[in-house]
């Protein structure tokens, strides 16, 4: 949290000192319900312009509840000899009505540099602290039969995410992005084994092929390595290839209505040598839907509604598990 202060108040004081600034502000505020609380943050995520490989869920189905999520989002754009520049701060979190232990924070610094007018450079870091993903045992999460006999422990670790993003627009309503992304995993003990290092490579297309009408079109591939010799003990591996795809679409219903569809799949080879080990020749495939309506109340403001379904099967479980999340929101922007 120190982190995130310091790199608010430096970004604030060298930024307040430029003219011809402009300086917005956006708040946003959802209530969701879920009927799985160790599912919620990994089905939530799961988006091209999020963090769609959250860490792997070894023990879902650890209830339901309401949640809340506040979001404030400070924007800054000016610009510069090379051209149009902006800063992003995006601060949020989930808050579990019942469940208090899955509550946690999101935090976002974003840049934007535009060489010319086509072509524009963007770079992100996200943080997630003290991220609770549900209670798990030490012997790779492996369910036994007699499940009173196994002790349980939290599951907690900090995300850092740095990723890149180069968006080059080949026409008025045609644009490419190249993806970049490197990032940590810090599990907390006694799971800190687990530590995992991850890299990605992704290609986006947007395509507005109407007034109104937008198709982004993406593919990501990941590779998440852990240390060999530190996991080597437990026989516990959970590093990974993925392979991710995902369509969303935008369109117009009526006058200030408008729909976004949404579908993603993501599939998981779990790469662990260790034979004791659950995760030895897994493969998860994960597939999930999202429609979520937008109604403009003026330039300002405009209300959500969604709902969002994820089916998740690992190929040593005999019945896959689905995540249901639905949702009521309020987005407004304002001009500092």
């Amino acid at each position: 949290m120190r982190v995130i202060q310091s790199l608010f108040l430096c970004s604030f004081m060298l930024f307040s000192t430029l003219a011809c600034a402009e300086w917005t502000a956006e708040i946003d505020t959802n209530l969701f319900y879920t009927n799985d609380v160790g599912l919620f943050s990994v089905t939530r995520k799961l988006s091209l312009l999020e963090d769609p490989t959250q860490p792997v869920v070894d023990r879902p189905q650890q209830g339901n509840d309401f949640v809340y999520e506040p979001n404030a989002v400070l924007s800054y754009e000016s610009n510069n000899p090379l051209g149009g520049f902006d800063f992003r701060l995006d601060a949020g979190g989930y808050v579990f009505v019942d469940e208090h232990e899955f509550t946690h924070g999101f935090y976002q610094l974003q840049f934007g540099q535009h060489i010319h007018e086509a072509l524009e450079f963007r770079l992100f870091y996200d943080y997630v602290p003290d991220l609770f993903i549900g209670v798990n045992d030490l012997i790779s999460g492996e369910i036994e039969e007699h499940e009173d006999d196994i002790e349980l422990f939290d599951e907690r670790l900090d995300s850092h995410i740095w990723a890149t993003h180069i968006n080059y627009e080949l026409s008025d309503n045609l644009s490419v992005r190249l993806l970049g992304r490197f990032g940590l995993r810090q599990y907390k003990r006694p799971f800190k084994h687990r530590d995992t290092q991850l890299w990605t490579l992704g290609t986006h297309v947007e395509w507005q092929f109407f007034p109104g009408c937008e198709l982004m079109l993406g593919y990501h591939y990941e590779r998440g390595r852990t240390d060999h010799d530190r996991n080597s003990e437990l026989q516990d591996d959970v590093s990974y290839n993925n392979h991710y795809v995902s369509a969303e679409l935008i369109f117009p219903l009526y006058q200030r209505l408008s729909a976004a569809l949404i579908v993603d799949y993501e599939h998981n080879v779990f790469t662990s040598d260790f034979h004791d080990d659950i995760h030895h020749n897994a493969i998860e495939n994960n597939v999930q839907g999202e429609i979520e309506l937008f109604y403009t109340l003026n330039a300002d403001a405009r209300l959500t509604l969604g709902w969002q379904f994820g089916n998740r099967k690992f190929n040593f479980e005999n019945d896959s598990v689905n995540n249901h999340n639905a949702w009521l929101g309020f987005e407004y922007e304002f001009a500092l």
